[in-house]
């Protein structure tokens, strides 16, 4: 299967780990987020290396992680001379859009519910369990949850999508539904682990109030600012992964996405600037190219550039660029 460039659209194990930092994610969020894909524009891989030491990851580590992410299609390589740059691959490249969108516009607001559920019934012997487990966890990934055994809802779900995810997985006589009518009572917290979620989402709150008050009084030295963005984003990209986005009727009152995606704004908007200076200074220093070609974006410029269909998520065949305005870049008064 494809590694996209939002990682977890690729497994349904990734996003597990909320607080873990792959070496590879890290790559490939830095390639994607700062530079708009064009087929011409690649980074010197020296310059890679340099901007992932000053994230606290060692040349052998930021080396071996372009290796492996080579080596399964993720990224190209192209030689000029004694100079080795890399570049997203096409494919991964032409998942940017979604995975932004996705990524920027989760928990923006609450989603209106017209009243059905997504239905998926199957049987899968114990001799095939670990197929099963692998269904489940798929069915995890896409927002289902198990109602009865062999019986898992959703009361949001791409029809298209759940179908093409479950190709191969789900067995020939399995269903996919759409129903409104239910008898009986659905116990969300029975369905949905909500308080793991709940617990994952007050412990990233935890983590970046602290992180608000430094921003705040300019403690945040610019190749700081680039490692929180890149960590800061990678975590984030997980909660739509594990959070099955329930009606509010289905939710607790105390549910804390508000307050998480504030927060994930504000560092992540005060963190773009420096962050973007900061790469665009060592990547000068390999390829002046691509340093004017650096590029970060604040939460609302990349939902407006991947929302616009005139951008069609790539930049032009010149590999130029608008100059970010950085308009959303600000801390409020309160953390």
């Amino acid at each position: 299967m494809t590694y996209f460039y939002h990682s977890v659209v690729d497994s349904p194990h990734l996003p597990r780990d909320l607080g873990h930092d792959s070496t590879q994610n890290m790559v490939v969020t830095l390639l994607g987020e700062f530079w708009r894909y064009s087929p011409s524009l690649t980074i010197p891989s020296a310059a890679l290396v340099d901007l992932m030491a000053s994230m606290d990851v060692s040349p052998a580590g930021a080396r071996a992680a372009l290796s492996r992410l080579l080596r399964k299609g993720t990224v190209e390589v192209s030689r000029s001379g004694r100079t080795t740059a890399y570049s997203l691959a096409p494919a991964v490249a032409a998942t940017i859009p979604a995975s932004e969108i996705l990524t920027m516009t989760f928990g923006e607001s609450e989603r209106e519910w017209n009243g059905e559920w997504t239905v998926i019934v199957f049987s899968i012997p114990e001799t095939q369990r670990d197929l099963r487990q692998t269904l489940r966890d798929w069915l995890r990934w896409l927002g289902f949850g198990p109602a009865r055994d062999g019986v898992w809802i959703s009361p949001h779900s791409d029809l298209e999508l759940t179908k093409n995810t479950l190709t191969g997985l789900l067995p020939p006589d399995g269903l996919i539904f759409r129903s409104a009518h239910m008898t009986g009572t659905i116990e969300p917290s029975e369905v949905w682990p909500l308080a793991e979620i709940r617990d994952q989402y007050k412990e990233f709150i935890a983590e970046l109030r602290p992180v608000v008050y430094r921003l705040r009084a300019g403690m945040v030295r610019p190749a700081e600012a680039l490692k929180l963005s890149v960590s800061l984003l990678g975590r984030w990209r997980g909660f739509p992964t594990v959070d099955p986005d329930l009606p509010r009727e289905y939710l607790p009152d105390d549910w804390p996405r508000r307050e998480a995606r504030r927060l994930f704004i504000e560092v992540h908007d005060a963190c773009v600037a420096p962050a973007t200076e900061h790469v665009r200074g060592i990547v000068a220093k390999y390829d002046r190219g691509a340093a004017a070609a650096v590029q970060g974006l604040t939460v609302a410029e990349a939902t407006e550039l991947y929302r616009t269909p005139a951008g069609g998520g790539t930049a032009p065949a010149d590999g130029t660029v608008a100059e970010s305005t950085g308009s959303g870049a600000h801390i409020s008064a309160s953390a």
